[in-house]
């Protein structure tokens, strides 16, 4: 199965990106350089961790709004959670947007930059023994790799 319309209610183990999607494009950040930060400075989908009290809809809500301004409303569906490779603990889900309220605008503090990205400015091949894409000057491997290629593959992109 490609895309859900349920998704896992969250809990500590567990994260949330927004995929959100404009005119055969996707959005991608480039994350800010921070010390601690496993992820730090790399290619990703607007996202992040579960919080008390929250779904794993107000997760994702959330954090896309918190890092680029925008409030997802359309929701296309869900993928199958992945775990990135250095937190094989953590299962995180890609929600599907078609829509949202507000023009992205990077929060400086969390996002370095955002970019519309297609299928097409993507180019496939290998980067540090790993599978990546290249985007012009952005690498984008791993768990945003994977769950682009999936995107690809259901044909949402």
């Amino acid at each position: 199965m490609c895309i859900d319309k349920s998704w896992p209610s969250g809990g500590p183990d567990w994260a949330a990106v927004g995929v959100l999607l404009r005119e055969g494009s996707v959005l991608l950040i480039k994350r800010v350089e921070r010390e601690g930060d496993p992820w730090s400075g790399q290619v990703a989908f607007p996202g992040g961790r579960w919080k008390p009290g929250e779904d794993l809809m107000g997760t994702v809500v959330r954090e896309v709004e918190e890092e680029v301004g925008v409030r997802p409303t359309a929701l296309v569906g869900v993928l199958p959670p992945q775990s990135p490779s250095n937190a094989p603990w953590l299962k995180v889900v890609p929600f599907v947007f078609s829509q949202w309220v507000g023009e992205v605008r990077p929060n400086p503090r969390e996002v370095r930059e955002a970019r519309w990205i297609s299928k097409g400015e993507m180019s496939e091949g290998e980067w540090m023994g790993r599978r990546a894409y290249v985007a012009g000057d952005w690498v984008i491997w791993g768990l945003t790799y994977r769950i682009l290629k999936r995107l690809i593959e259901c044909g949402l992109l």
